[in-house]
Order: C-alpha cells, then structure tokens, then sequence
C-alpha cells in the first residue's frame, strides 16, 4: 500500500490540478441527472471534494488550516459563479465540500501517521 500512496505524495499537484479542472467542468455544466440520483448530490460533492483535497493534505501535513481553507473558497467561489452558468448557489453545496475536505484532511493524518512520512 505505501508504494500507492508514494505516488500521491510525490505527485500530489498535479493531481489536485486534474481533479479541480474536473471539478470546475463539471460545476459550470448543467447535467439532468436521472430520478434515481435525486438526493446523492451533497454525497457526490462530499466525495469529489475529499478525492480533490486528500493529495494536498497527505503531502502538505503542517497546512491543515490553509488546505481547509483554499479548498472552502475553491467551492465557495465555484458556487457564487454558478449563477452564470445557469446553476444556481446551494448553501448545503459548501457544507458538503468542508466536509469532505475535513475527511481528507483526517484520513491523510491517519494515513501519515500509519505509514510514517
């Protein structure tokens, strides 16, 4: 497992690069999602914001505050353009990506201490 996880702390960049450029594409697209998928939204923001955050925290271990907090202003911002792109701003939008942000930056704690970088 370390061997995976030496490849997101060494190239922990430009993976949060990807993943925010996915983010950003998919935010400012309107997508009709089916009636199935009613209700996962805040599940599917919580999830992208861990995956797009847990690079940055795992290597970046003395920043947690400054990673809680670009992360928050990434989805905030992201949300208050929404408007122009014919999506509309959802407070429960920003709670769900703090929430996971905080879980990423949990997890690569954990992660950090179990496998000592």
């Amino acid at each position: 497992m370390k061997h995976k996880l030496d490849f997101i702390y060494n190239h922990w960049l430009s993976i949060t690069i990807v993943l925010s450029v996915t983010i950003i594409f998919l935010s400012f697209h309107s997508i009709s999602a089916p009636s199935t998928m009613q209700g996962i939204d805040k599940y599917l923001h919580m999830v992208a914001y861990l995956f797009l955050s847990f690079s940055a925290a795992f290597r970046k271990p003395t920043n947690d505050i400054f990673i809680f907090s670009y992360f928050l202003s990434f989805g905030l911002a992201i949300e208050l353009m929404q408007p122009y792109f014919d999506r509309y701003f959802e407070l429960f939008d920003i709670i769900a990506n703090s929430i996971g942000t905080l879980l990423a930056i949990t997890f690569a704690g954990l992660l950090r201490k179990y496998y000592s970088y």
